[in-house]
């Protein structure tokens, strides 16, 4: 009899530890459940953000919206009535503030905005390739007082204007060309002028072109 109770005694405990290990077991299952569940709701989460429509900001639209028309009529003006009495840097900005907005309502995917934007772009084409030539030959005429004085000759060549001439006997060291090219890189860059010339003199030697990697005159 006391052996046969050991042995039950012994059972007991195995069936015990047996059934703790279960509980422990299904506990360690249910967690590990619980995060994969926490996982997925993340991802999913992290899909809707990013992949799901995002609300229509009508405001928004609206207001790009108007602010293109305002422009377009804008430049439809400059396009009928001309701009020569403004001054160049003024021209020159209202040219840069054109290009922003256009850039701006890019990205905006309402379709009258699209439709108002390509309206605009081609107003734009159409105003800077006629303004652009106009506003290089401003620049070199505002620079021919302040250069003869140095005893330098600045002019214009090319179809369009967009190539920049400067004669006189200082270009002759490399080193002043280059340092000249600092100082006007921006406002050139700016005109799109395709090309700048310095000449000192009439021999094959005498003259040197840098070449001005700028936007077409067409060219938003």
């Amino acid at each position: 009899m006391e052996i046969h109770h050991q042995q039950t005694k012994s059972s007991g405990v195995t069936a015990g530890r047996a059934s703790i290990g279960r509980a422990t077991i299904g506990r360690a299952t249910v967690g590990r459940y619980a995060v994969y569940l926490i996982m997925a709701a993340i991802a999913a989460g992290i899909g809707f953000y990013f992949y799901a429509p995002k609300p229509v900001d009508k405001a928004a639209n609206e207001n790009m919206s108007l602010f293109l028309q305002n422009k377009i009529s804008d430049v439809d003006l400059k396009l009928k009535n001309g701009d020569s009495d403004t001054d160049l840097a003024t021209r020159l900005s209202w040219h840069k503030s054109n290009t922003a907005l256009y850039n701006e309502a890019k990205s905006n995917s309402d379709k009258q905005v699209a439709e108002q934007r390509e309206v605009l772009r081609k107003k734009m084409v159409q105003v800077q390739e006629r303004d652009f030539p106009e506003l290089r030959t401003e620049y070199v005429e505002s620079k021919k007082e302040a250069l003869n004085e140095q005893h330098v000759v600045i002019g214009l060549a090319g179809s369009h204007q967009e190539v920049l001439t400067f004669e006189g006997t200082m270009f002759k060291p490399k080193q002043v060309q280059e340092d000249f090219m600092k100082n006007i890189y921006g406002i050139v860059n700016d005109l799109r002028f395709k090309k700048v010339v310095y000449k000192w003199s009439e021999a094959p030697d005498g003259v040197h072109n840098y070449e001005i990697r700028s936007k077409a005159d067409g060219e938003i």
